[in-house]
């Protein structure tokens, strides 16, 4: 008993001490690994998005939400994406719910993966992975709204050009799909600015949402978690116990 009570101790101490308590995977809703890239399959789980009619400055964006369902704060370094087709350059917009959506960061990205998407034709595209360094805070219970900007996806006689956006349906992914509701966001563009009025929640399994089931994007959002004061009060609290529990046992 009185090991189990000094490592406790231990922990309770370093937690106390402000020591960051590391969880580099915060959000998983990553790329299905079931029912994938099946063009005539009812049960495919894998779609891309992006608006059509791209007219600089006035365009759409694609994007979607992740929360922080922890007790702790969040400080956020890397957000990932992935994109489908041919992408130019690539560009994060988000903010925290309700807040101004801006540029977060560029992005770096690798040539394209050897995960492949399968078109409307049956044809194959690249896919690509895009990592985007970020320093975003997300305090306990808050939601972070992000969006996909960028060039890239437009082809001949088509007038699409930001980057397709992959996502899933949670349920047929067959991998974690945290935080997915089954909706996502769109946002119009207005001379290089998001236009806060225009932001708004969609579901592709909507009679014209373009599929007909809904979908998620697909992210990834790394970081470290760190206690919020209350939680480090009640660590104080259970350090204070444990340390009337030591003195009644000697």
């Amino acid at each position: 008993m009185f090991r189990s009570s000094c490592i406790t101790v231990a922990l309770l101490t370093a937690a106390l001490s402000g020591t960051v308590i590391a969880a580099p995977l915060l959000v998983d809703r990553g790329l299905p690994t079931a029912n994938l890239n099946n063009v005539a399959g009812s049960n495919r789980s894998n779609v891309a998005w992006a608006f059509s009619a791209y007219t600089s400055p006035d365009y759409w964006l694609v994007g979607d939400t992740f929360t922080n369902t922890s007790l702790q704060t969040w400080n956020i370094d890397l957000i990932r994406l992935w994109t489908v087709g041919k992408t130019d350059t690539t560009v994060l917009r988000g903010g925290v719910d309700g807040s101004t959506i801006g540029v977060i960061s560029d992005a770096t990205y690798a040539d394209p993966s050897s995960s492949l998407y399968q078109g409307s034709s049956g044809s194959m595209i690249a896919m690509h992975q895009i990592d985007f360094a970020v320093n975003i805070t997300l305090g306990a219970g808050q939601t972070y709204d992000f969006f996909l900007d960028g060039t890239g996806s437009a082809a001949s006689g088509q007038g699409t050009s930001v980057p397709f956006v992959h996502a899933s349906n949670a349920a047929l992914s067959g991998s974690p799909q945290d935080g997915a509701d089954n909706l996502m966001l769109f946002a119009n563009v207005l001379g290089g600015v998001v236009d806060p009025l225009s932001v708004g929640a969609w579901s592709s399994s909507d009679p014209g949402g373009g599929w007909d089931k809904s979908s998620d994007v697909n992210v990834q959002v790394f970081g470290n978690a760190i206690p919020e004061p209350a939680s480090l009060a009640l660590f104080g609290l259970a350090l204070a116990a444990l340390a009337v529990s030591r003195r009644r046992k000697v």
